[in-house]
């Protein structure tokens, strides 16, 4: 039994459902990778109390997307994912608005107090809702979809002393390219005939391995430290998973 099914009705299951906390140690990696690439001396590691506060950023802003995704998504997931918070009644579809709205603005309002471009932080909000209300409408989705963590990156690179530097910029291509082709997979685990089971096994998979991405342009560089903490990133994401049942 997962986690959240055995929270059943609690705040905290339905949280862990809505926001698909498994996979938050992928936003993790994604943030640490963005701090290292475009500190001032790339290896260089951030504070212990920058690393915290992007990391809570980074969840709630990722939080706040997927629980937006979820009440654009009723009609869809009353017939596809019918074991989800709002089609289970778990939650009403305005409540889990509102959580999402709270969820979204205060991450990016975490990141406006630490200094963020606001510029950078409206392209990453955005981003988010144009993908939650356009991705089970139109195919091109799949670039909004990684354009959520590439604006994450980016964000995070507009904090006080951070630059974006050719490294930084080559792993954003590298995380985008890997996110379109895992978004493209996603879209195809509904189509009449797919073999629906297996591609999601797939997608929870390629979701958890994004720190592959993180740790490799990270090795590049020589930032050994912080490319470790991204390899462990990968086990901890599919516990996750299996913990939250998210995906």
């Amino acid at each position: 039994m997962t986690l959240a099914e055995s929270t059943a009705r609690s705040p905290f299951g339905i949280w862990l459902d809505l926001s698909r906390a498994g996979n938050f140690p992928s936003v993790w990696s994604n943030a640490l990778a963005a701090l290292v690439l475009s500190s001032p001396s790339i290896g260089l590691l951030p504070s212990p109390g920058t690393i915290g506060l992007v990391f809570l950023a980074g969840s709630l802003a990722y939080a706040g997307g997927t629980t937006l995704n979820d009440v654009a998504d009723v009609a869809f997931d009353s017939i596809h994912r019918p074991e989800r918070a709002i089609p289970r009644g778990w939650v009403t579809r305005r409540a889990a608005a509102w959580l999402g709205i709270g969820q979204l603005f205060s991450g990016l309002g975490l990141l406006v107090f630490a200094g963020a471009d606001p510029l950078a932080l409206l392209g990453l909000g955005g981003v988010i809702v144009a993908y939650d209300w356009l991705h089970k409408r139109w195919a091109g989705s799949v670039a909004l979809m990684a354009g959520c963590r590439i604006m994450l990156a980016v964000s995070i690179a507009t904090l006080p002393g951070q630059l974006m530097r050719m490294p930084f910029l080559l792993w954003l291509v590298g995380l985008f390219l890997y996110i379109v082709v895992l978004s493209v997979l996603a879209r195809r685990e509904y189509l009449p005939g797919a073999p629906s089971e297996k591609l999601g096994r797939v997608v929870r998979r390629l979701l958890a391995f994004i720190p592959l991405v993180d740790a490799l342009a990270l090795g590049v560089t020589s930032a050994w430290i912080p490319a470790a903490c991204c390899l462990l990133a990968v086990p901890l994401g599919r516990w996750a998973q299996r913990l939250a049942a998210s995906g």
